[in-house]
């Protein structure tokens, strides 16, 4: 990982294609110092379900909410054994995004309640700003909330640079609690999201002066936000 961090920090020009092997990839990528949008695949514009990238926006409602106190605060495990033996546990945000703990976030929609999470993922512009679908469901597979790699890319663009319309203490947060490495330099920061064959990585890198951010999606058997992370770092540390 030290090697995939020092390259990572170098930022070099993309040019080479993303290997998505047996999958249908999709990838955006945005320099924020040129405002250049480099695009692969044929689903840049079509809209799917988030998955799990929506706890990037979860998390900044929950805490502009106040449902939470912080980031650190934790929930008890509600005593429903689930399928991934982290989840099963008492959690906070921090340690719930990690592992993308779905019953805590499901917790945290619940606490917002449904027209504040509509207002607000209104306000946040974010994909077909569709949460009609029962609350806590309406993000994951055969959800009403969708959204395309481009608008996913420029949901991070906004958020590395501090537009969302949430306060400046969550959109930090959320930016922190996704970073996956980081030195004096350089930071890499991502989530991940699996539904519906679907999977996601979306996140941003800074060195310096130079900051991307980008958004990957593949489709198709066996696609799922681990695949997706695995494509990204390949391609992101290969340029």
């Amino acid at each position: 990982m030290r090697l995939l961090f020092w390259l990572l920090m170098t930022l070099p020009l993309l040019a080479a294609e993303p290997d998505f092997g047996k999958f249908d990839g999709t990838a955006v990528i945005i320099d924020l110092n040129t405002s250049a949008k480099t695009i692969y695949g044929k689903h840049a514009d079509e809209r799917v379900n988030p998955c799990s990238t929506f706890k990037i926006l979860n998390s900044m409602i929950a805490l502009d909410s106040g449902v939470v106190r912080d980031e650190n605060e934790t929930i008890k495990w509600d005593g429903v054994v689930r399928g991934y033996p982290a989840w099963n546990q008492d959690h906070s945000m921090r340690s719930a995004i990690s592992v993308s703990v779905v019953w805590f976030y499901q917790e945290m929609a619940r606490r917002v309640g449904a027209e504040r999470m509509a207002r607000m993922v209104a306000q946040a512009h974010y994909g077909n700003e569709d949460t009609s679908r029962t609350l806590t469901d309406f993000w994951l597979g055969g959800g009403s909330l969708l959204i395309s790699p481009v608008e996913e890319a420029m949901f991070v663009k906004a958020l590395v640079e501090e537009k969302l319309p949430f306060s400046k203490r969550s959109m930090k947060t959320a930016k922190e609690i996704i970073t996956l490495q980081k030195d004096e330099q350089s930071i890499l920061a991502g989530k991940t999201g699996s539904c519906n064959a679907i999977g996601w990585f979306v996140g941003f890198i800074e060195k310096d002066d130079e900051s991307q951010v980008f958004a990957f999606q593949i489709r198709g058997e066996g696609a799922n936000g681990a695949e997706a992370k695995k494509i990204a770092l390949e391609y992101l540390k290969n340029q």
